[in-house]
């Protein structure tokens, strides 16, 4: 039978009681706190005073910061319970956790994606957690005029800010309580197969099947039941699904998606440095959760520099991330010491990203990269392929070539070989998506976008909310459990990118090649943005050439040391600069500020270290050295 259209609005109200059953509050979160305009770490903030900050307590300036804690003790309902947090503190949060008296510990953030934190799989009555959270109030519109922001490193003199005219946020109501499972995992299957159906041709004998188990969501589950027994309807109507349409499978034709989570995190953009540490901090502990929960999932982070905050900030966070990558989980991959433009850049600058990135991730985790990971520059040069080459990359991947506008002429490959201006070849996959869900229907639509209708069979897939960071929910991984190989979906495989390309290598690598720059055709006005953050840029390369030459004259003439470790400072400042969204002209007025400052003190780095290599190459009469 049909599905008709009262048969789709009564599964349609199923589907949306159904999250009402997800959570039963258990006991509020009474949160206390302060404000501040500094970045602190955990101990810092502990160390302040605290003052209570009830529900609707109003807060937050323009790049302000709250700390919160509280205290959850769990009664005699929660044992033997599922048990989360559901914190409200009035923005992005990194929420940290600790048995009393023990060292807190980065369990993971709230965001708009991420709003749950377990707390134990298991209750025990009287388990008593203490609760920290770093909470991020934003950086509106919403301002008086005052001058501008100096910048500053290790963080924001308080006199110097911009003060709102009024607080931007507010807390809400945070409580512990019970998650119960039962009711999210048929709520995944009821989202996969209505995705999977609304994909299909609607004549296909497989929508009819969908269709007779979407009924039977409807009839089997009774939410006016007592609880305990309408959890057993919950449960009932999950096994019937799990063992019915989700079990079946593609033929051998179907495509490959080669999929691994992913955090697209813009090193600065509509948000300062000093913010995207945080991110960070929020997103990295978030994907450790997750890894623990899902023991296949795979995420991939590209950019070295973000580790190295990480290191800084939170050592007991990077400890557990090596863990990761030894187990796997943790992809580390990508070339480069930044998402780097390569429009503007001088070579020299391309070659040393790669000589820092690849030299950060060999040191610290023993892996030798040959992917060029950059899914969001703003075209790249035709130089790369020479430079990647020279540079041990193998493989590229982007996404942001497809991105275009009415009228352009679009990227007619997905999978080719790039040759450079002077003939070097790498091998390139074009995704389509660096922030993607992981439902049927985007599934099936990513296939079906490809350009290359012909010759291949496979595609990369990576997932997870980004730009801002955060990355993947369980969501995400929740859809990919029950599509592995489901009948009507491409094939989906938790995997390494590299695994996509050496894939594609022994099927045999396509034909089509293009040759020369790839040339984005939408973001044009960046190049031309920002022009003294540019000109720092192009001095700056220029300066530090100049101070590496003399040096190295004065180091093999005089003997005189290299001043490895100012001029290591100096190129990783050049370096961070040179991200997409700093050096082409797209980022907020604060990040020229603090690039601007960047230059100074590389210029000056470099002039003082070509004084001292000058000097040492004279006599003491001040004779030049013959």
């Amino acid at each position: 039978m049909a599905l008709t259209p009262e048969w789709r609005n009564r599964i349609d109200n199923w589907r949306a009681e159904l999250p009402r059953h997800f959570y039963r509050p258990l006991g509020e979160v009474e949160l206390e706190g302060f404000t501040t305009l500094d970045q602190l770490t955990p101990q810092e903030a502990a160390e302040k005073a605290f003052a209570p900050m009830p529900a609707g307590t109003a807060w937050g300036r323009k790049w302000e910061y709250a700390w919160f804690r509280g205290r959850a003790t769990l009664p005699e309902a929660a044992s033997g319970r599922q048990i989360v947090l559901r914190l409200e503190p009035g923005g992005e949060s990194v929420v940290y956790l600790s048995a009393s008296g023990e060292t807190p510990i980065a369990a993971g953030a709230v965001d708009q994606h991420h709003a749950e934190i377990l707390l134990m799989e298991s209750g025990v009555e009287g388990s008593s957690f203490d609760i920290l959270i770093e909470t991020y109030a934003g950086h509106g519109p919403r301002l008086s005029s005052v001058g501008p922001v100096p910048p500053e490193r290790g963080g924001i003199p308080v006199a110097s800010i911009p003060e709102p005219v009024e607080p931007q946020t507010a807390v809400g109501r945070s409580s512990y309580g019970i998650w119960e499972e039962d009711a999210f995992q048929l709520w995944m299957d009821i989202e996969t197969l209505i995705g999977l159906r609304d994909s299909l041709d609607p004549d296909a004998l497989q929508v009819a099947e969908l269709d007779d188990a979407l009924r039977a969501f409807t009839l089997i589950v009774d939410y006016e039941l007592p609880y305990a027994e309408r959890m057993d309807t919950i449960r009932a109507c999950h096994q019937v699904l799990s063992d019915g349409p989700l079990t079946y499978i593609n033929g051998t034709s179907a495509p490959t998606m080669f999929t691994f989570g992913h955090a697209h995190i813009d090193v600065a953009w509509l948000w300062p440095l000093a913010e995207t540490q945080r991110k960070c901090l929020r997103t990295f502990a978030t994907q450790l959760a997750l890894m623990e929960r899902y023991p296949e999932y795979r995420f991939l982070q590209s950019q070295a520099h973000l580790y190295r905050w990480v290191k800084e900030l939170d050592p007991d966070l990077y400890d557990r991330i090596c863990d990761a990558v030894r187990r796997g989980q943790w992809l580390i991959e990508g070339g480069m010491w930044v998402e780097s433009d390569t429009n503007v850049p001088s070579g020299e600058s391309l070659i040393r990203q790669f000589l820092h990135g690849k030299r950060f991730f060999r040191d610290e985790f023993g892996v030798d990269c040959h992917l060029l990971w950059l899914p969001d520059v703003f075209g790249y040069s035709g130089n790369m392929p020479q430079i990647m080459r020279g540079c041990g990359i193998d493989y590229f991947s982007t996404h942001k070539i497809f991105w275009t506008y009415s009228g352009a002429d679009p990227f007619p490959y997905n999978t080719f070989t790039w040759e450079g201006v002077d003939g070097s070849e790498v091998r390139v996959h074009l995704h389509n998506d660096y922030n993607s869900r992981t439902d049927p229907a985007t599934i099936i639509g990513r296939w079906a976008s490809r350009v290359q209708k012909n010759g291949i069979a496979t595609r990369l897939f990576p997932f997870g909310w980004g730009d801002g960071g955060g990355g993947p929910t369980r969501t995400h991984l929740e859809y990919l459990r029950r599509l592995g190989d489901l009948q009507g979906v491409p094939r989906t495989r938790m995997s390494h990118p590299l695994d996509f390309f050496l894939d594609q290598e022994e099927r045999g690598w396509p034909a089509e090649r293009y040759v020369g720059e790839l040339y984005f055709q939408a973001h044009r006005g960046t190049l031309t943005s920002q022009a003294r953050t540019k000109r720092g840029n192009r001095k700056s390369e220029l300066a530090l050439r100049e101070a590496e030459l003399w040096g190295c004259a004065a180091h093999l003439l005089r003997g005189q040391p290299i001043a490895s470790e100012a001029l290591d400072r100096a190129w990783k400042l050049v370096l961070l600069n040179q991200f997409h969204d700093i050096i082409p002209g797209s980022s907020i007025h604060r990040v020229y500020e603090e690039a601007e400052a960047d230059y100074e003190e590389v210029l000056d780095t470099a002039g003082n270290l070509v004084s001292e290599a000058t000097s040492a190459l004279t006599d003491e009469t001040g004779g030049a050295l013959t």
